[in-house]
This record gives structure tokens, sequence and C-alpha cells, in this order.
């Protein structure tokens, strides 16, 4: 069980890998008393860190609120943000650096087409073997929420890890990306793949494409499933981000795609 602290109140908490092992730790940011870093056993059980910076900060008049795991400087390790109101009315900030280990890591940032610009309420999945152990580790990305101040980017710690087995997106539109064999310790940005809809004329397919406004997509056709052909090449300009393709080739029965020079695969 988490300890409470011994005086004053706590306002409210944020969840991030600061130390990369591949487990959340928990910060809680307290009033008129240290705020508290407990950091995760990876068995069920976390530690209290009872010393050192960031839990030597606060104490008697201070408000503590609004802590945000994000790593500012890239580097691949979460710092830490505090906000922080003496009794006075005069805030300043907390702003802990992480000097980091050897530990592996994994950023993404998600770019939406067919959801949300900004991807929020996709989830990041991975599957990863740390330390001889094969688990998921699941982000989601959100906007702030209550005093919060982390930005929509999923932050992977990896451990001994050397790559991710799987990379899995499960994006607000319905939409399900999966990335194999992705090398740690990078950022990496992932824009959503388009998608179809169909229609049938006179025996002739015809389709919308919803995709990312500005961005080229080579439609692709095949019959196995194994061998695809480029059958044309299109940019989205429209405002909402759709366009209408037809395919004059007729076939028994035709897969197709769409391919985006942005996507990651």
């Amino acid at each position: 069980m988490l300890a409470h602290p011994e005086q004053g109140n706590s306002i409210t908490c944020a969840w991030g890998d600061y130390d990369n092992d591949g487990y959340l730790d928990l910060f809680v940011s307290n009033q008129n008393t240290s705020n508290q870093l407990f950091h995760n056993n990876g068995n069920g059980t976390f530690t209290q860190i009872i010393s050192g910076p960031p839990v030597d900060d606060g104490g008697p008049g201070i408000f503590c609120s609004g802590p945000g795991w994000v790593d500012y400087d890239n580097d691949g390790f979460l710092d830490l943000l505090v906000l922080a109101e003496n009794d006075d009315g005069t805030s300043f900030p907390y702003l802990y650096h992480n000097d980091g280990n050897t530990n592996s890591w994994l950023e993404v940032k998600t770019v939406g087409t067919v959801s949300n610009r900004s991807a929020l309420g996709a989830k990041v999945r991975l599957r990863a073997t740390i330390a001889g152990k094969t688990f998921w580790q699941t982000q989601e990305i959100s906007a702030a929420i209550g005093y919060n101040t982390s930005p929509p980017v999923a932050h992977f710690g990896l451990g001994d890890a050397v790559n991710v087995e799987v990379l899995r997106i499960e994006w607000p539109s319905g939409i399900v990306q999966e990335i194999p064999g992705v090398a740690s310790k990078q950022i990496l940005t992932i824009t959503e793949p388009a998608r179809f809809f169909t229609t049938l004329t006179s025996g002739v397919p015809h389709f919308k494409l919803k995709g990312g406004r500005g961005l080229q997509y080579q439609i692709e056709a095949s019959t196995n499933l194994n061998t695809w052909t480029v059958t044309t090449s299109v940019v989205i300009t429209n405002l909402d981000g759709t366009i209408q393709i037809g395919d004059p080739v007729s076939s028994s029965r035709r897969f197709y795609r769409a391919r985006g020079a942005a996507e990651e695969r």
C-alpha cells in the first residue's frame, strides 16, 4: 500500500516510467508537505523514494499541483515538471532533469488523418522482452486531464530490450496498424493510414479515400494479397480529407489498398 503523507494533503498524481525499466512509477504532488515519488518494483509493489529531488521540495505553505512527465530535451528519459504556489499566491515551477541510465526506450508521436489530427484517444501498445519476460505495455494518447500537464506522446521504457517485437496502434477511427521489429532508442512519428469507402457502379468499383490533406497516396491492387500493382497515385486536396477514385480495370475479384509516403510500416 502506498503511504499517505503524514501532514498536508495529496493534490494530484502523474504516472511515468522515469527509469525506463518497463514499469510505470508514480509521483504525487502535495499541499503543505513534501511531494512523494514511488518506484514500481515490477511485482505489484512500490518503494517510496525518501530523499533527493523531487521529493525534497514542497513543504509548509506550498501548494504543489499539475505534475507532468515530459521528455523536454528528447533524450529518451522522462523529466518532471511540477507547478507550485506559495501562500501569498506567488506561482513558480519545479523542473527536474532526468540524467538517465543505460535502459532502452521508445517514444511514439501519432498524427491522425482519418481520426482527429492529434489522434487523441488512440491506444499505442507494444510487446517487448525485458529481463527475460515478454509482456505488453499500453499508453493512450490524451490531452491534459485536470491539473496534469503531460503532452500527447506515448513513452515506453524498455529496460534491456534492443527492439520492440510488435508496435500496435488502435486509432480512434477504428483502423488498427501493426509494425513489427521496431528498434529501441528512437522517437517515432507515425501517420494514420488512409481508409477506403467503396461503391459499385455498373460492375466498376469506385472508392472514396479518406486520409491526410496534402498527402500523396499510391492506390494498389492485387488478386492474391501477395503481388500488388500500382493503379494510380493521388494527392488529397479537399478540405474534408477525401478524394473520389475510380478503377477502370475489370476483374472477377481484386483487393485494394492505399499506401502513403508519410506512413510508417
